[in-house]
């Protein structure tokens, strides 16, 4: 793999530990977690450095589609997603047509809205751990929850399929399913449980989408689709992404500090 110079951010971006530089993607019936998590996080390009390390600390995305808002889909005129694993911590800002601009944010224990990015935040405590699911079942946060997991992450090879499992930690309660291609190692899909909610999520089409002048080799899927049950609650088309760890933050408001 090519190794580009990414922003520098002053330490580690993760605890991704690497099989070895010449290590080869899994085979057969039994790859062990540590196998499956260096092979997914080369396939995707969050390694990077001689050391071969996890340096994908933050990243925006921009997309077009649908998405389910106060209990309706509605097509979006903008959609744009800044996620900051290191902060756990992402905002959402988007414009369904006909209606006024959204902007969800949460930042570990603590989820709110915006009327602008950082202006008029408005509690929405019961949104934060769903938002938090949004963080950790994104292709790189998979990788980052289940290195987090330790000893308590699982693989299983089911229908030709590498199944990696595990309790995520930032979400009480939660658990993370994730499927790979066990040819490139690409993530397919993640169940993702908390208490009685279930989100399905499938990923396709992955690929560099910085633009042709801004390439990365930091892959991400194009469409993104998440359901509840036979409802399909968000379906995306991603047009750009910036994967140079832009500087993406959302400071907790005061008001909502515990």
């Amino acid at each position: 793999m090519q190794f580009r110079n990414f922003a520098v951010i002053g330490f580690v971006a993760g605890a991704v530990v690497a099989a070895g530089a010449q290590a080869a993607k899994p085979q057969g019936a039994a790859p062990t977690v540590k196998d499956v998590l260096y092979s997914a996080a080369d396939s995707i390009g969050m390694l990077r450095t001689a050391a071969e390390v996890d340096r994908l600390a933050t990243m925006n995305y921009w997309a077009t589609g649908t998405v389910v808002a106060d209990g309706k889909p509605c097509k979006v005129k903008e959609y744009k997603a800044s996620v900051n694993w290191l902060l756990k911590a992402m905002r959402v800002d988007y414009t369904c047509e006909g209606q006024s601009r959204r902007i969800e944010v949460v930042n570990g224990a603590a989820s709110w809205n915006e009327t602008e990015p950082g202006v008029n935040p408005s509690p929405a405590a019961a949104m934060a751990a769903e938002r938090q699911l949004m963080i950790w079942t994104l292709p790189a946060g998979v990788i980052k929850a289940a290195t987090a997991a330790g000893g308590k992450a699982t693989v299983s090879v089911e229908g030709g399929k590498t199944i990696l499992a595990f309790p995520l930690v930032e979400v009480p309660g939660a658990s993370i399913r994730a499927t790979y291609s066990q040819e490139t190692y690409l993530l397919e899909r993640v169940e993702a449980r908390v208490g009685s909610t279930t989100i399905d999520i499938s990923y396709a089409e992955h690929g560099d989408w910085n633009g042709d002048d801004y390439l990365s080799d930091v892959q991400f899927p194009k469409r993104i689709t998440h359901k509840r049950g036979n409802a399909t609650v968000l379906d995306l088309s991603v047009t750009r992404t910036n994967t140079y760890n832009p500087y993406v933050v959302m400071p907790v408001p005061p008001g909502l500090k515990g």
